[in-house]
């Protein structure tokens, strides 16, 4: 079992080349890329930028294994009732596959659509109706990752709606049905839920294919390194084992703004990593 890293730690203070630098020199050989060092590029010509970072992490041994697309506003458009706000928006996250494949990526990692309050519909009628449009858009995307062998991940999400709990993800992936679809378990987001961490693992078992590895005090998103926060390592690590995890685990730690503090942090979940390898 090996841990990664979500460069997104080094973010803004140093250069997405800088951050592949720096996790070169560090333990860890397999890394996400993060949104984050991308967004800024999306008015000009994002696809060039793609290949040019391609290029640039062919000199590191550092090993690309998740990509996070794109997220924030763009997962309401999924779940848009105008048809055309919904279908640029699945367009938005089809480039995003190809993006993967760009970048040597084997997973992306995408958030669920999320809906607004609509004026005449019920809660129980938005529940369904937005998990009947994730299945859709799974299906819709599940095509394009077929054709460029990507696989997508999709993340169990922090807010108490549609793919937020293990039963959710199992509903959805029974009902996809597609080899190119799985789960990203975020550690933190289940932990803040108040559902349990190793559980949660179990259940999703196989569909596992990508993860997010950080701590917090169980009600809040605080993206804190494990054993800061009040998740039980000891059952977490024992669960992966359990369902015989094959993938990096990759920590999802919020970076200081100071560039020696980052780095500090580094060697800290280095430390971190060592230990959780030993329960």
């Amino acid at each position: 079992m090996e841990f990664g890293l979500d460069i997104g730690i080094f973010y803004p203070s140093f250069t997405i080349e800088e951050a592949l630098n720096l996790t070169e020199k560090s333990k860890f050989r397999y890394i996400e890329y993060p949104y984050e060092y991308f967004k800024n590029h999306e008015k000009s010509n994002l696809e060039e930028y793609m290949v040019k970072i391609s290029k640039i992490a062919e000199s590191y041994s550092v090993e690309p294994y998740q990509l996070h697309a794109i997220y924030g506003e763009i997962n309401f458009q999924l779940a848009s009732v105008d048809e055309k706000v919904r279908k640029e928006a699945i367009n938005k996250i089809e480039k995003w596959i190809k993006y993967s494949y760009i970048l040597n990526v084997p997973v992306l990692v995408v958030h669920f659509a999320f809906t607004r309050s609509l004026q005449n519909q019920t809660y129980m009628k938005a529940v369904e109706r937005v998990a009947q449009i994730n299945i859709k858009l799974a299906k819709k995307i599940a095509k394009t990752a077929e054709e460029y062998d990507i696989k997508i991940a999709f993340e169990n999400c922090l807010e108490p709606w549609f793919g937020g709990s293990p039963a959710d993800l199992l509903w959805f992936i029974s009902n996809v049905d597609s080899n190119h679809i799985g789960i990203c378990l975020d550690t933190g987001h289940i932990h803040a839920n108040h559902l349990d961490v190793g559980q949660a693992i179990r259940q999703v078992g196989n569909h596992l294919i990508a993860t997010h590895i950080h701590d917090n005090n169980g009600r809040h998103d605080q993206h804190y390194p494990p054993l800061m926060g009040t998740i039980d390592w000891k059952k977490v690590m024992k669960a992966f084992r359990e369902i015989d995890y094959k993938y990096p685990l990759i920590f999802e730690v919020r970076g200081n703004m100071e560039k020696g503090k980052k780095i500090n942090q580094i060697k800290l979940l280095e430390k971190i990593t060592d230990y959780l390898l030993t329960i």
